[in-house]
């Protein structure tokens, strides 16, 4: 009866090789996920949050304001928030100017008190 042949030293290495590669491109594969994973889930929370401005804002003499329970602050800019998606605090401009009632700092729109 003949022995079976021994895998050859260089053999070995080659059969040894190919597990250790395919569990460090598993290894790859699911760190690439947990990554892809985690920036799903951020942007699933800013889209909810973005939502829930949504539905706590009113537009109200031309300007939004932000509803927080019992209390209403802003004004804010409706120009920068409907470009931008950003709420922009609005300035007095009767402080400024005679018939300006607001002034955005950001954008510079001027918002007279007859608009």
């Amino acid at each position: 009866m003949t022995k079976p042949a021994q895998p050859q030293p260089s053999e070995r290495g080659a059969k040894s090789a190919a597990p250790q590669e395919e569990i460090t491109e598993l290894r790859k594969a699911a760190l690439e996920l947990q990554e892809e994973n985690f920036a799903l889930r951020e942007e699933v929370k800013k889209l909810r949050e973005d939502k829930s401005l949504e539905t706590s804002l009113e537009f109200s003499e031309n300007v939004y304001w932000l509803l927080t329970g019992s209390e209403r602050t802003g004004p804010f800019c409706p120009r920068c928030y409907s470009e931008h998606q950003r709420l922009a605090t609005l300035l007095d401009g009767t402080r400024f100017v005679a018939k300006t009632r607001w002034i955005c700092p950001v954008c510079n729109h001027v918002f007279d008190s007859d608009t």
